[in-house]
């Protein structure tokens, strides 16, 4: 009788392990199968100067990519910041600096995934973007804010027109949401004639 007892437990025990191992492994499987997704739509984004979806539930799309050259990492740039693309990928905020589109590009994701990254960066290092005109522009880090307040108009005064930011919540190694934002200041890395006329000598 015992003996029957501990094999319908051991069963269950085994049937219950294996159901959290499925669970598990569903979402890395489900975020790989994502990334590709999204991969393939910015590439068809670039190809025909156009903006698409990954799949057509999905509420944004593809208008970027973000590259890291020291890290070796490339993000996927969406049009929305709402939960179900900040689940996939980096977003472009509205500008809140100024009202004019040829504002700072502000680009938004979570501490603990896409943005990441962000812990390991310091001022000098470059970044790429490419947007879906297929120009690729490098950008260099100048400075980094730490701020109480979500809003980034409150810092219109140190954000250039052509800069690039990045922001995620902070600090990074917080389990619980907060309204502190971590923002690198980047702008656009130009070498001067001078300097690349003497490398050329």
């Amino acid at each position: 009788m015992y003996r029957k007892l501990f094999i319908t437990l051991g069963c269950g025990l085994i049937i219950l392990g294996l159901f959290g191992i499925a669970k598990a492994s569903l979402m890395p499987i489900k975020a790989i199968i994502g990334q590709h997704y999204l991969e393939v739509a910015w590439q068809d984004s670039l190809k025909n100067n156009k903006l698409s979806k990954p799949w057509k539930s999905a509420d944004f799309y593809m208008i970027g990519e973000l590259t890291v050259p020291k890290l070796k990492i490339s993000r996927v740039i969406l049009n929305s910041v709402s939960g179900e693309a900040l689940a996939w990928s980096i977003g472009r905020v509205t500008n809140l600096v100024s009202s004019s589109k040829n504002g700072p590009i502000i680009l938004a994701g979570h501490r603990d995934s896409h943005m990441q990254f962000m812990s390991k960066l310091k001022i000098g290092d470059k970044i790429e973007l490419m947007m879906t005109d297929g120009v690729l522009k490098t950008y260099e880090i100048s400075n980094y804010l730490i701020t109480d307040r979500p809003e980034l108009k409150t810092f219109s005064n140190k954000i250039k027109m052509n800069s690039l930011v990045l922001t995620t919540c902070w600090p990074f190694n917080s389990s619980t949401i907060g309204t502190k934002r971590y923002l690198l200041i980047a702008n656009e890395y130009k070498i001067s004639l001078h300097n690349s006329m003497k490398f050329n000598l």
